[in-house]
């Protein structure tokens, strides 16, 4: 059963609460993110150095994002790099690897299913294998925003998720050649799950400070959904119900780096099977765990040749709007039994 955890009060206390009830998550998240630095040749006081006019520009943009990764620091027991770390992984993977191949690792996949009255948004969490047994769920409640219940890879703030007025959101990676210091992308996710429509969740994804982009599929009560991709410089918004890690813009395009076949393979699979997929729990799920793509699944399974490196699927997450409903599986969607949670004080209902 996956962990779980309410969180209440200022930022830094929802933080501090997150971070001592996934503690020994966030120590083996902490000590594989440490050892990335390492194979990629980057030391503590490097990594400092790179790190400060991000956390300048998120101080300035969203202090309160800021706070409440510094409470999980302290409340795990972890120095506050590390998990700002965690939270700016992929401005640093920029740096450090993008820049020097060029090649994108790109990650995760998305797709709406839709029927009158029912509206499911599906997600699979493609991360590093390193991350796996480290997932956990919050239901984050803010005194200034809608409640947050979400899916976390521990040490992380949420990135997808479900919030009170039944928004639901996917967040796939995008890499472009246009990233610069500014907010880390991670915290602009985290803006976003408060969307309480299609313009808004535009609007907060285009926070003009943000340090680089992602692709979003987001989903709300009635059946409205929409893409949106963004780099550091540009965004669209696009009626597409299915997505993955390349830009389908033009104009965004033009700013990205070329797409790899991983997500061409991926998105050419989401597309062919949400053409005869039912839009329910089971028939989202049956996606998700699908191993027949041909190039990369949408179910991805680690590669032993590349240890804690590999890509894989760290969990899968169903969202219904309608019913502000969410199923988690850790693991892969093809092995795990899928959990449901919703905003009651409950939280955690069934396996």
């Amino acid at each position: 059963m996956v962990k779980s955890v309410r969180v209440a009060g200022t930022p830094y206390d929802r933080g501090a609460q997150m971070g001592e009830a996934f503690a020994d998550a966030i120590g083996q998240s902490v000590a594989f993110n440490r050892g990335y630095l390492a194979n990629h040749g980057l030391d503590r006081d490097h990594l400092s150095t790179l790190l400060t006019p991000y956390l300048d520009v998120s101080n300035a943009s969203l202090p309160h994002l800021v706070e409440q990764i510094r409470g999980m620091a302290e409340g795990s027991g972890q120095p506050f790099l590390d998990l700002l770390f965690a939270n700016s992984f992929e401005e640093i993977y920029g740096i450090v690897e993008l820049n020097v191949v060029g090649v994108p690792v790109e990650r995760c996949t998305d797709v709406v299913l839709r029927s009158p009255g029912r509206t499911i948004l599906g997600h699979n969490e493609q991360w590093y294998a390193g991350d796996d047994g480290t997932v956990g769920v919050v239901l984050d409640v803010s005194d200034d925003g809608p409640a947050v219940l979400a899916p976390v890879v521990a040490g992380t703030l949420p990135l997808v998720g479900l919030n009170e007025m039944g928004g639901a959101f996917g967040t796939m990676s995008l890499s472009a050649t246009d990233e610069r210091a500014g907010v880390p992308r991670a915290l602009v996710a985290r803006h976003l799950l408060e969307a309480g429509n299609p313009d808004d969740a535009f609007n907060r994804a285009n926070l003009q400070e943000r340090a680089g982009g992602y692709s979003y599929l987001c989903a709300f009560p009635g059946g409205d959904a929409c893409a949106i991709e963004t780099t550091a410089t540009t965004a669209a918004r696009l009626a597409v119900d299915e997505h993955t890690n390349h830009a389908l813009d033009s104009t965004v395009a033009a700013v990205c780096c070329d797409p790899s076949e991983g997500s061409r393979s991926r998105l050419d699979r989401a597309r062919e099977l949400a053409a005869t997929t039912a839009p329910t729990l089971d028939g989202v799920v049956a996606l998700l765990s699908d191993h027949s793509a041909s190039g990369q699944n949408i179910c991805v399974h680690p590669d032993p040749t590349k240890g804690a490196e590999s890509p894989t699927v760290l969990f899968a997450m169903v969202c219904e709007p309608e019913t502000k409903t969410m199923w988690i599986a850790p693991g892969h969607p093809c092995t795990g039994a899928m959990e449901q949670f919703s905003f009651n004080a409950d939280m955690h209902h069934s396996s």
